[in-house]
């Protein structure tokens, strides 16, 4: 015998006999169990047992596997009777057929036979045709039974499944065509959550409490289904008016019976009033006001009506339509200006899609947004305005426009996108644009779904340069705890916030109090939707940043905005801090009324000059107009004029408004000048001419002034934690030194035992104490002057124009001094490591000199 075909003989016989349905045989007579057999086995695989207790050990072995059960009356130990009754009492047996055998074909044993659940009567001696014919029937006959049964029924629930709630419904509909009804649907909200918190068998419980509560509610007055998963539904005759506490009630016996707590449901009616829609599309419009209330707290079913309708039939068109849309370009970007709040100067945008539909018009986000969220759309539209916003500055790059940032939508599907990060990335680089000049909004809520996995990105995005807006700040949820472990840089305050808020008198609203959260945050803080003057000055007087809404502009066009960053008369690159600004002060203190008319008239075209008589008045005005006021001619010649310079001194105001001292050809009166602390000195007489240049050259440091804020506001240039320029920004900033900056003064401060405090796990404690050191160096600093975090423990200050070593050594250890007292006693010595630096010499050789100077003091415990 070929091997092969012996082994595929041997495999079909093995497929047969799986596939065979089995048959039970119970007789204690071996001879018919045998004759039994015969006549079965070719087409069905046979079992056997010789009295009911061994059939009912059969049955528990291979259980429903039996198709059906050949049974003798007449037998010892347990007789056909009595077995039957124990089947027929048993749900997982009972759906078994049984055919009785006996010897007498008499019609009271028939009924007798009947009467205790068998399917068939035959009497012996057997008849194999008649046997095999009545076996096959029967087994068929249950086999269709039980498929017309799994079709009709939800096998977990047992209401009707939804194709056959489909068919009885058509057919109840057809046989009463003058009658009303109500299909009634059901949705449990976040089923999938009952699931994962509870498992399985706890959802399937659910589930069927849900279906008795239908059969209970409706009785024998409709029928109910199950449809998909956790959808329900019914068919009610049309006789009450729902209310809400109906559902309710429903909703709180659920509750009561069910091991998931806090289930919530919501149900859509639909009532049939005519018959032209098929049931499938009554059953959808039932279910679609069930889900129109998803979300809705409080409000448990709605109707399907005619406003439904039509916004359904409106989503529909916008889906059909949103994909060309995007192919053809249909979707604009709109800028909303977004304004420094203590000069009302242009300081970015924010950018908005607008949908310019060639039939519709002009298309309200508020419309399509919400459904593109809902549909997935988004995250295709959000990467198209993210790409078109960075076209958009690469242009204005080209034109010569300042550097604003604009920032952007990431909605939740962004963030849960594989690749987010990568592809902002690739958008910026592909328009060569530095990522803080694109700001990304992620709105509060966001931050509460998934905060491990949204903080893990955005973090990720951080540390690509990209700034993070947190949108919406006030309408969501977040804790103060939370909020503190968010990587953001801004908050963004939600629109009816501040209106809400700045109603209210100023001791009852918690603004100022999210205005100190921020400010201890290091966040800057954007006030959006601001409609009124009183808004404004409420935001400005509680120190807010920045601003935007209809007070100032609606959203424009690209070009329209175009036209907010180039004044009339004005240069493309113009400095961002002089948009908008009202005309700076220059104040000139002279006892010669002559020489300050000759000023006035020699810069009043560029200044408003205020023209004092003596140092007192001066000090009065610089008082009054300290950040308006861009420089001081003083006199050195008044009574006065030294002291008014010492003044401003040990107020500080001198590092950060530049003085041009005036005086005789002196140059012990120049040295002393410039050790007070005055920015240049002007001998007598001079001319207006050199005088202009004087001026233009100390506040020509507005150049790196307006450089300097944009690179605090670039968060890849600032340290996050004092706000000072970091060791890249200083870098950055080095670039614009000038000749005439010269001599540079390059000081490196060392601020010891901070390792100490952190190494305590006093972190807390750190951060405040850093933060403190960078409002020291603020405070004892100019504004021309470059201040940086330039390490853990190490600050950099680099002055222009210091007139020696000795000034720059003493200012040094003045700033020491500060640091120390600020610290409390909290850290150790301040030192500080000073030198003379030419701008032609590289920063690297530099910052040598300046750590070998550093050194050299810590051997001295020195604090200079």
């Amino acid at each position: 015998m070929n091997p092969k075909l012996g082994r595929t003989a041997f495999m079909q016989r093995c497929e047969t006999m799986l596939s065979q349905k089995k048959i039970l045989v119970v007789e204690d007579n071996a001879i018919n169990r045998e004759m039994l057999r015969a006549i079965l086995s070719a087409e069905y695989e046979v079992l056997e047992a010789k009295n009911g207790k061994e059939a009912l050990e059969v049955l528990n072995e291979f259980g429903e596997n039996i198709s059906l059960i050949l049974l003798d009356i007449v037998m010892p130990v347990m007789d056909g009777y009595t077995f039957l009754s124990v089947v027929k009492e048993n749900s997982a047996y009972s759906a078994i057929p049984v055919i009785v055998t006996t010897q007498s074909d008499g019609e009271s044993d028939e009924v007798t036979a009947l009467s205790h659940g068998a399917a068939d009567f035959v009497a012996k001696p057997y008849k194999p045709q008649i046997i095999l014919h009545r076996v096959a029937s029967i087994i068929n006959l249950r086999e269709t039974a039980a498929m017309i049964n799994l079709i009709q029924y939800d096998r977990l629930t047992g209401l009707y499944s939804k194709e056959f709630f489909y068919q009885r419904v058509k057919e109840i509909l057809i046989r009463n065509p003058d009658r009303e009804y109500d299909i009634v649907c059901s949705d449990i909200e976040n089923f999938k959550l009952v699931n994962d918190a509870f498992g399985i068998p706890a959802g399937d419980r659910l589930l069927c409490d849900v279906a008795a509560l239908y059969k209970d509610r409706v009785g024998n007055r409709g029928i109910c289904g199950r449809f998909n998963a956790d959808q329900f539904a019914c068919l009610l005759e049309h006789r009450w008016t729902y209310t809400n506490d109906l559902f309710l009630e429903a909703l709180n016996q659920i509750n009561e019976l069910t091991n998931a707590r806090n289930v919530v449901m919501k149900w859509g009616i639909y009532r049939v009033k005519g018959r032209s829609a098929s049931v499938e599309q009554m059953c959808d419009r039932a279910l679609l006001a069930a889900q129109s209330i998803k979300g809705q707290y409080g409000k448990y079913f709605a109707e399907y009506n005619d406003e439904l309708r039509n916004k359904l039939l409106r989503e529909q068109a916008i889906t059909d339509e949103m994909e060309q849309a995007l192919e053809q370009g249909q979707f604009e970007i709109y800028l909303q200006p977004k304004y420094r709040i203590k000069d009302d100067s242009l300081a970015g945008a924010e950018a908005l899609v607008r949908w310019n539909h060639p039939k519709w018009g002009i298309q309200s986000p508020a419309e399509f947004i919400p459904l593109f969220e809902k549909n997935g759309f988004i995250t295709k539209l959000d990467q198209y305005v993210w790409d078109k916003t960075c076209r958009v500055l690469h242009e204005w790059e080209d034109k010569g426009y300042p550097e604003l940032s604009v920032s952007v939508n990431v909605s939740r599907a962004d963030i849960y996108h594989a690749d987010l990060v990568g592809i902002l990335v690739h958008t910026v680089k592909k328009y060569g644009l530095p990522p803080s000049r694109l700001h990304l909004e992620i709105t509060e809520s966001a931050y509460t779904e998934n905060p491990k996995q949204i903080i893990d990105t955005v973090n990720n995005l951080r540390e690509q340069g990209f700034v993070i807006e947190m949108d919406d700040f006030g309408s969501g949820y977040s804790s103060l705890n939370m909020l503190n472990d968010m990587p953001i840089d801004v908050l963004k305050l939600d629109m009816k916030f501040i209106q809400n808020e700045t109603a209210k008198p100023v001791n009852q609203g918690i603004l100022r109090f999210i205005m100190g959260l921020a400010r201890w945050m290091n966040l800057s803080v954007v006030a959006e939707g601001v409609e009124t003057g009183e808004q404004l000055e409420r935001l400005r007087e509680i120190g807010c940043d920045f601003v935007q809404g209809y007070f100032f502009a609606k959203p424009m066009p690209c070009a329209e905005f175009e036209s907010l960053m180039v004044p009339q008369g004005g240069l493309a690159r113009q400095s961002v801090s002089e948009m908008g600004r009202e005309k700076q002060v220059l104040l000139v203190a002279d006892e010669n009324e002559e020489y300050r008319e000759r000023v006035r008239k020699t810069f009043e075209a560029r200044y408003e000059v205020i023209e004092c008589s003596d140092g007192a008045e001066a000090l009065e005005k610089v008082a009054e107009c300290n950040r308006q006021v861009t420089a001081v001619i003083l006199s050195l010649e008044l009574s006065d004029g030294f002291s008014a310079l010492e003044a401003l001194r040990i107020e500080n105001c001198v590092w950060n408004i530049p003085v041009i001292g005036t005086g005789a050809a002196d140059p012990e009166v120049e040295e002393m000048a410039l050790e007070q602390g005055a920015a240049d000195y002007a001998a007598k007489p001079h001319t207006m001419k050199s005088l202009w240049k004087r001026v233009i050259r100390v506040t020509g440091f507005d150049c790196w002034i307006g450089e300097e804020e944009t690179l605090l506001e670039n968060e890849v240039y600032r340290d996050h934690l004092t706000s000072l320029l970091n060791r890249c920004g200083l870098e950055m900033a080095v670039k614009e030194l000038k000749k005439e900056d010269t001599p540079l003064a390059f000081c490196l401060f060392y601020v010891g035992n901070l390792k100490w405090v952190n190494g305590e796990s006093d972190c807390h404690s750190k951060n405040l104490l850093l933060k403190r050191i960078g409002e020291v160096l603020r405070r004892h600093t100019r504004k021309a002057d470059m201040v940086s975090r330039f390490g853990e423990d190490e600050f950099v200050v680099i002055m222009r124009q210091l007139g020696s070593e000795e000034t720059a050594v003493k200012k040094g250890e003045e700033i020491c001094r500060k640091i120390e007292l600020c610290a409390g006693g909290v850290s150790g010595k301040c030192i500080c490591g000073t030198e003379i630096w030419d701008v032609d010499e590289p920063m690297s050789e530099v910052v040598e000199r300046a750590y070998l100077a550093l050194y050299r003091a810590k051997s001295k415990n020195a604090g200079g």
